[in-house]
């Protein structure tokens, strides 16, 4: 069986991988579990976590919020969905996945 550290990795390099294909940049913050998401619009999503797989994700007001951004948003919901779920199917992983 996997441990939260061997999933959370795996989560993050998938994650990576589906934010590459909309042009999007994360960054690590320095506190534990807190992640920047940057679009190509310059908007600025926070995501993180207090116990994985419990994902949290919000739109870090920095300027106007257009209708491109609610676009990235969806978009970076369904990609940490996706990768969550991708992991919840490998059989290695027993761990419920949820999404906030």
């Amino acid at each position: 069986m996997k441990t939260t550290s061997d999933l959370i990795s795996e989560f993050e390099q998938l994650f990576r991988q589906k934010l590459q294909l909309n042009n999007c940049k994360l960054r690590k913050k320095r506190q534990e579990n807190n992640y920047e998401i940057i679009t190509p619009a310059k908007d600025i999503f926070l995501m993180y976590w207090s116990e994985f797989p419990e994902v949290s994700l919000i739109y870090q007001a920095v300027g106007v919020r257009t209708q491109q951004t609610s676009v990235y948003e969806r978009a970076i919901r369904l990609h940490i969905s996706s990768c969550l779920s991708s992991i919840q199917e490998n059989p290695a992983s027993e761990t419920p996945l949820l999404v906030k």
